[in-house]
């Protein structure tokens, strides 16, 4: 069923409400001013009333009601729309703060100095390093190249 609460009472339609409004819908010739205009004749036929006069007395307080059931849901929409924007407004977030850190060990929690945090350096390779590296490298070959003589020679030595 379809409710609605208009100034505190609830609006309902009935199910014979219902069945009559479907039947009217099928029976509308024109819009007026917003408002659907019901061919009575037509109604009385599809409704299976027996005159056009019956069919009109049984649509015109649905009718009224329906109306009722709109106004009440666009004066709802309405505060919705007045309480709640469509668009919130942003929060500034300001500037960022600096973070704080203590002076001396000895200091008071109190005395807090601003400082900003100091950017750490890139450690980089010497070439001192490299030097050794391949100099040890060299050594190894010495190293082999002496086991290889050894084993592979002809006694000579």
């Amino acid at each position: 069923m379809a409710s609605l609460s208009v100034n505190g009472t609830k609006m309902q339609l009935t199910p014979r409400e219902i069945d009559v409004t479907a039947k009217a819908w099928l029976c509308i010739t024109e819009i007026k001013n917003g408002i659907p205009q019901v061919d009575s004749k037509k109604l009385a036929k599809v409704g299976n009333y027996a005159s056009a006069d019956s069919a009109r007395h049984i649509w015109k307080p649905i009718q009224k009601k329906l109306m009722a059931m709109a106004t009440a849901a666009a004066a709802t929409v309405n505060e919705e729309d007045e309480s709640n924007p469509a668009t919130p407004k942003k929060k500034s977030k300001g500037a960022p703060r600096k973070r704080k850190t203590e002076v001396d060990s000895n200091a008071d929690d109190n005395d807090m100095v601003e400082r900003t945090p100091t950017k750490k350096t890139r450690a980089r390779r010497s070439t001192r390093a490299t030097a050794k590296k391949v100099e040890e490298d060299d050594d190894d070959d010495d190293e082999i190249s002496d086991i290889n003589d050894a084993l592979f020679s002809d006694g000579e030595a």
